[in-house]
């Protein structure tokens, strides 16, 4: 696995890698594991950095940088952990804002990578391609070299960089940042991705979004809702406890917690129809998720209580090239 040392200057934390034995399984808990705070006059968002040493999240799957575990607004909590039992190498250990490139393809590098070469995983690093098998995004990858992560902290943002020299020609600049705007209830993550290498990535982006608000399980009280009118696909697994009412995805009864919910949701056209917004009817507040490119997919997922809408865009950056794009996150509470 990987060692992290983050030293702290003037606001300025730059992680280096080094090679240590495997870690062991902990319980979720703040002070555990390294984290931050960002606010504005409306908010205030915590967040576990980026420490391969001793960070809440080593795993190969979700990208290290920005996961915002929760947003407290206006007496109200919105996000969530997803699991209380926590192991820092587990692939779905992880909470919030969790991102993911290349769910949907192999990784770049992937494909032409032998057993026991390298591949790319974008905001992970270079991992090792154990057998012929193909890649899978649940599947524990050996850490080679998880690279340098830059982190800058102000009150109201912080800015994640990481440079990555991969196999083969594959290489990136990778910067996100995450923000609380002033005058507004709102979160923004911008992102920046430079091809520094001589390939063409190619690759699929999504945000997880593990959320409850107000810390109450998904059920009946929860509503989806959309700009467009969804239509479940034909592969869905709705387990009879979600469908589609108009422009909204709701519950028609309270899962058990280990009932599994999978759904993929069409009839998406225009580029504004990235936009969801999750209501807790209860409590009166929502959450609304805006990302400013188009949708190419639309996920939902619910277990254990959590919800998780997951919408994608595809990105294709050719050597030389940066792409840019960013989600906010915007909150509202009724007055009750």
């Amino acid at each position: 696995m990987i060692i992290a040392t983050v030293a702290l200057v003037t606001g300025l934390w730059v992680v280096a890698s080094e090679k240590q034995s495997s870690g062991e399984a902990h319980q979720v808990g703040g002070s555990k594991y390294p984290e931050a705070e960002f606010q504005n006059q409306f908010l205030k968002a915590r967040l576990y950095l980026p420490d391969s040493q001793r960070g809440y999240y080593r795993g190969t799957r979700f990208d290290w940088a920005g996961l915002i575990s929760r947003v407290d607004y206006d007496r109200h909590s919105f996000l969530c952990e997803f699991n209380q039992e926590h192991d820092p190498f587990n692939h779905d250990d992880v909470c919030g804002t969790a991102e993911e490139f290349d769910i949907d393809s192999p990784p770049p590098g992937f494909v032409e990578a032998k057993p026991g070469d390298s591949f790319m995983k974008i905001g992970v690093g270079v991992l090792e391609r154990p057998d012929a098998s193909d890649y899978a995004f649940w599947k524990r990858y050996k850490i080679r070299t998880a690279g340098t992560w830059k982190i800058e902290h102000l009150p109201e943002k912080l800015t994640f960089q990481q440079n990555l020299q991969g196999p083969n020609g594959w290489a990136y600049d990778y910067t996100k940042v995450l923000e609380a705007p002033a005058g507004s209830p709102s979160v923004r993550i911008m992102r920046r991705l430079k091809n520094t290498g001589t390939q063409t990535i190619k690759t699929d982006h999504y945000g997880h979004n593990f959320s409850r608000i107000d810390n109450l399980p998904a059920g009946t009280n929860y509503s989806l809702e959309f700009r467009f009118t969804p239509v479940l696909t034909a592969d869905s697994r709705a387990q009879d406890c979600v469908a589609v009412k108009g422009q909204s995805l709701i519950f028609t009864t309270n899962p058990p917690p280990e009932v599994g919910i999978w759904v993929r949701l069409e009839g998406f056209q225009k580029p504004q129809d990235n936009e969801i917004r999750m209501v807790n009817h209860q409590t009166g507040a929502a959450m609304t998720i805006t990302t400013d490119q188009p949708l190419v997919k639309l996920v939902f997922y619910s277990s254990g209580g959590v919800l998780c809408p997951e919408p994608f865009v595809r990105l294709v950056i050719p050597p030389g090239v940066t792409r840019e794009w960013t989600t906010t996150y915007r909150f509202a509470a009724e007055n009750r």
